[in-house]
């Protein structure tokens, strides 16, 4: 039974002894970031300070080989946002994406983007002449940035981060003993 006790306990010691090293890469600023947008976006619905949530796509892939894996989680804000109006005039919506969040760290982000809606100023002009002040009533179009939509931004300043690695085992970790079976009692033929 005390040879039971210390295998268990040798077997317990080892356990207590592995370790699991976190390993710090650094990714550098102008990293390629490919980023999926969460939320719907629009220049109708969206207001000046709305925050909304990106997705990594795709792994990053560092110079050393070490890989920040996809789904991180991170956010941006609308920085413009304005509705289309009469004339054909287009709607308007600019976004910044400020983070990818990687553990404890967030890694900044830079790439504005900004777009117009389609402008229909040609249509509205033709409405006008055929039926007076009525084609000013022509709208341009919003804005969309639907959820899913991909686009490629770039990381902004140098970043560390610790990713977990895998559990290190001590060389000197003592090997569990054999548990000694006892002979079964009884008679011999």
């Amino acid at each position: 039974m005390k040879l039971f006790h210390k295998a268990a306990v040798a077997v317990l010691f080892a356990m207590a002894a592995t370790t699991v090293h976190a390993q710090t890469v650094k990714v550098p600023e102008g990293t390629e970031v490919v980023i999926s947008v969460d939320d719907k976006l629009s220049s109708d619905t969206s207001h000046e300070g709305d925050r909304f949530s990106i997705s990594l796509v795709d792994d990053i892939v560092l110079a050393d080989g070490t890989k920040l894996p996809a789904g991180l989680k991170g956010a941006g804000e609308v920085t413009h946002a304005k509705k289309k109006g009469m004339m054909g005039k287009p709607g308007e919506l600019n976004v910044r994406f400020d983070y990818i969040k990687a553990g404890d760290t967030k890694i900044k982000l830079r790439g504005q983007k900004g777009a117009e809606g389609d402008a229909r100023y040609g249509t509205t002009i033709t409405l006008t002449v055929l039926f007076g002040p009525l084609g000013l009533i022509k709208h341009g179009k919003d804005v969309e940035i639907k959820p899913g939509q991909r686009m490629t931004i770039f990381t902004d300043a140098d970043a560390s981060v610790d990713l977990p690695g895998a559990p290190v085992i001590p060389a000197a970790a003592p090997a569990a003993a054999p548990v000694a079976t006892a002979a079964p009692v009884g008679t011999a033929n």
